[in-house]
């Protein structure tokens, strides 16, 4: 049984929903994690079961847990093996939790927007497949499923359409020169229909998105971003550039020259990265390092990677991801760092793990999720 068919079932079995087909089957898992002693023709949920339950998790997953004041560089032990555990740790807190303890999660569903150079907006639906046209009725690209293909035109005068990813999402782009765009989600990016032949391309991000540049040796392209320029003829790099967030770039493979443009900074010096490097903005400088660079390029794949870092951007990421909105009201985590990595986890999963590894308590009311200080 799969992890997404398990936790349906968990929520239908312990809400008397399934089957008698459903039953069976839910009743055959769960018999494989039980001791010999208890059958699966037994097993009701009592005093008893819930401990060995509860056994069964912790068995599997506990860890020796550091001292609550050392978290710094804390590895969430967790991560890794809960995918597996998922199911079981749903009945789990069906089983033990009061009904008023957490509330139900709602997810806002935020539409992806377009905007045209003719100053229409129109909602892109995730899995959709349309033709977007220009003020003249011309085809000028088309939708299929998560990516959007722009196919160019001969063309004097630049007209930029903009895309708009709200949280929780993501989306593909591909322009009209055959640059893709993986952009995240809370993201931006202002773009050309049509690139002008003899002409630099350019775009302006604001957010998160990977490039796979299309290679034109005569056609410079450029990601125009807070505070930064990033300068390529054909390569795949990766640019952040998130509002009260550090803005960097990660170099995949070719190379990319960086000009930093903020006032005081501004000069003719360019800054070559190589690939596995980060061109980080600090305060005073450009800080160029080595890095694994997937830890950077993972969340194409819906994945979230903490690579010791402190709770309060981990926070930002969590709502980025998910399209919610916390509040930590346990503010002595916000400095602690942390490594960890999640897949197709749910909120609450990710949430319940960093619970297990930082000790807080959280409640959830409509998509607002606030952090509290352990009881």
């Amino acid at each position: 049984m799969n992890e997404k068919k398990a936790k349906k079932l968990f929520k239908k079995y312990v809400n008397n929903e399934c089957s008698q087909e459903e039953r069976d089957l839910m009743e055959r898992f769960l018999e494989s994690y039980q001791g010999e002693r208890s059958s699966a023709s037994d097993f009701r949920f009592d005093s008893e079961a819930k401990e060995e339950v509860w056994q069964k998790i912790t068995n599997k997953t506990k860890a020796p847990q550091s001292k609550k004041n050392n978290f710094n560089g804390f590895i969430l032990k967790y991560a890794a093996i809960f995918i597996g555990l998922v199911g079981l740790a749903i009945v789990f807190n069906y089983l033990l939790k009061d009904g008023s303890e957490k509330g139900h999660l709602i997810i806002e569903d935020n539409a992806i927007v377009l905007k045209t150079g003719d100053n229409r907006e129109r909602k892109i639906i995730v899995g959709g497949g349309e033709s977007i046209t220009d003020a003249d009725g011309n085809i000028v690209a088309s939708q299929s499923n998560d990516q959007m293909v722009y196919h160019g035109k001969a063309t004097t005068e630049l007209v930029y359409n903009e895309i708009i990813i709200p949280k929780g999402k993501t989306f593909e782009l591909k322009l009209s020169d055959g640059t893709l765009v993986h952009l995240n989600a809370d993201t931006s990016l202002k773009y050309p229909v049509s690139f002008i032949k003899g002409e630099d391309r350019k775009v302006f991000l604001k957010g998160e998105a990977y490039f796979e540049v299309a290679k034109d040796p005569e056609h410079k392209f450029t990601v125009v971003a807070k505070d930064v320029d990033v300068q390529v003829l054909g390569t795949h790099f990766n640019v952040s550039c998130y509002t009260g967030e550090e803005t960097y770039a990660v170099l995949a493979e070719g190379s990319v020259a960086i000009s930093d443009k903020r006032a005081g900074h501004v000069s003719d010096s360019l800054s070559i990265l190589k690939p596995g490097q980060k061109a980080a903005m600090q305060e005073d400088a450009l800080v160029i390092s080595e890095v694994e660079i997937n830890d950077y390029l993972n969340w194409r794949n819906g994945d979230l990677t903490f690579n010791n870092e402190p709770f309060e951007d981990i926070v930002k990421k969590i709502e980025r991801r998910y399209g919610v909105r916390i509040e930590n009201g346990y503010t002595e985590l916000e400095s602690i760092r942390f490594r960890g990595a999640f897949k197709n986890e749910t909120i609450e999963d990710l949430l319940d793990t960093f619970k297990e590894s930082a000790e807080f308590d959280y409640e959830i009311t409509n998509n607002q999720i606030r952090i509290k200080k352990p009881a």
